[in-house]
């Protein structure tokens, strides 16, 4: 049973990663490189386990899954930094392959790693996997602004989402653990469903890596909530009973006005002059594009600035960043930059590498 299970784990690793490089080609190399690693890693210990000398121990492949699984944990949402995520996945590696190596050179006896190699995994998996969500969320309730962008709500899905996936990931380890230290048949049953259940959580883990959704919500619901988010939807997922038919034709002149007129490329224009063009209330008005676009009126102007300044990236990738940051109506680049992360996650200069990477895979 357990060389079954060990090349059922293998064909699951070489699967994943098959597709994620057919499709992530052109995609941000540090990320693709969390995914790869942690597949990387599973294939190496499984084969490891698989070429030892003597049976494959099922305890053994536990393990191996559940260091994979917890590096796909570790992987950063949207608004966070990769770095953190690379280092602590690396520790990870390095924690389990030197543990495996120790219970191969030490000889065994009380203080071998080869009786103790299970237990000093999980001790140093576990207070790794600890100290990363600590450190994490030390440093998103730390940034007060985040919880105000536009795309906090998103934001917020991907943290819950991580929640019940580590929730469910800890649950397993404690269950595992019960597994492991239970002999006989019953032992052998618990660790085999405990791998089964590991082998399906690293598959939706990285689905989720891979995508960029969150897995908990349908594709539609979640493709909706970053329609919202980025100010495109209007009348079709508005209540009809709570729409005003008067605010909907004034959001539409609005919308006829920025993509016609551009007065947004104005450094200086202000609420006062759309409402002065529109013959509105400037109130009224405020309200329309608060209620319509999901934006305040400087979050709609810079919407559309960077909108407008993608456009110019496109057509001419070569012009520098302060350059395309005042031809977009920015006062400085400092702001651009910032409304640019906010508007599409990704600062100017890593959108521009990512599209040049994808302009070179067509």
């Amino acid at each position: 049973m357990s060389i079954i299970i060990a090349f059922s784990l293998i064909v699951e690793f070489l699967s994943f990663l098959f597709y994620d490089f057919s499709k992530s080609r052109t995609r941000d190399i540090r990320h693709f490189a969390i995914r790869a690693m942690a597949g990387c890693t599973g294939l190496a210990l499984v084969a490891l386990e698989i070429f030892m000398p003597g049976p494959t121990n099922m305890r053994y492949l536990l393990l191996d899954i559940m260091a994979v699984v917890e590096i796909l944990l570790l992987y950063p949402c949207s608004f966070e930094r990769i770095s953190l995520s690379i280092v602590t996945s690396i520790l990870i590696v390095a924690a389990v392959s030197l543990s495996f190596v120790f219970s191969l050179v030490v000889p065994s006896g009380i203080l071998s790693f080869r009786s103790e190699r299970i237990f000093f995994s999980y001790v140093i998996m576990l207070v790794v996997f600890n100290v990363f969500f600590m450190s994490t969320a030390s440093k998103r309730l730390g940034g007060i602004r985040m919880f105000f962008r536009n795309a906090a709500v998103w934001h917020n899905l991907e943290d819950y989402s991580r929640f019940i996936y580590s929730h469910g990931f800890l649950c397993l380890a404690l269950y595992s653990i019960c597994a492991v230290l239970l002999p006989g048949d019953a032992g052998e049953i618990m660790t085999f469903s405990c791998v089964a259940l590991f082998m399906i959580l690293y598959g939706i883990l990285y689905l989720r890596d891979m995508t960029g959704r969150t897995m908990m919500l349908n594709q539609g619901a979640e493709k909706r909530v970053k329609e919202i988010i980025k100010g495109n939807l209007r009348t079709s997922y508005i209540d009809k009973a709570e729409e005003d038919k008067k605010m909907n034709n004034l959001y539409n002149r609005v919308m006829v006005y920025m993509n016609e007129k551009k007065p947004y490329l104005d450094p200086t224009f202000r609420m006062e002059d759309m409402a002065e063009y529109l013959y509105s209330n400037k109130l009224y008005l405020s309200r329309t594009i608060n209620l319509l676009s999901g934006r305040n009126f400087r979050q709609f102007i810079n919407y559309h600035r960077i909108q407008y300044a993608i456009s110019l990236f496109k057509k001419d990738p070569r012009l520098k960043v302060g350059e395309v940051a005042t031809m977009s109506g920015f006062n400085s680049p400092v702001s651009f930059n910032m409304s640019f992360k906010v508007n599409t996650g990704k600062t100017p200069s890593e959108w521009l590498q990512e599209h040049s990477l994808e302009r070179m895979g067509r």
